[in-house]
């Protein structure tokens, strides 16, 4: 539970994009996509990105994620720590000191 205290903020050297279908983030070096490095968010990415926002802890964007998904409290952590771990390794997200 301690993981869901934490807060993160977006790297702003990553840009956020829908296009169709398809929801993207596309790491900026030297103000130029590095169209090598396009992650493909899935919906609950893509949900879970568009909740990070410096100031909600996890624990908010996992209620937030069984109101919209239907899915239980054990499911919707899972996923979000995994989807959050993912984000960091990229360096897409940091944590907020808090």
């Amino acid at each position: 539970m301690e993981d869901l205290q934490k807060t993160y903020g977006k790297n702003e050297n990553f840009v956020y994009r829908r296009i169709g279908d398809e929801t993207i983030l596309v790491p900026i070096k030297d103000n130029v996509g590095d169209m090598g490095l396009i992650y493909n968010l899935s919906e609950a990415g893509a949900f879970i990105w568009e909740k990070i926002d410096g100031r909600r802890r996890l624990t908010a964007i996992k209620e937030m994620m069984i109101a919209e998904y239907d899915v239980g409290s054990a499911e919707a952590e899972n996923d979000l720590l995994e989807f959050i771990g993912q984000l960091e390794e990229i360096g897409s997200i940091f944590r907020k000191n808090r």
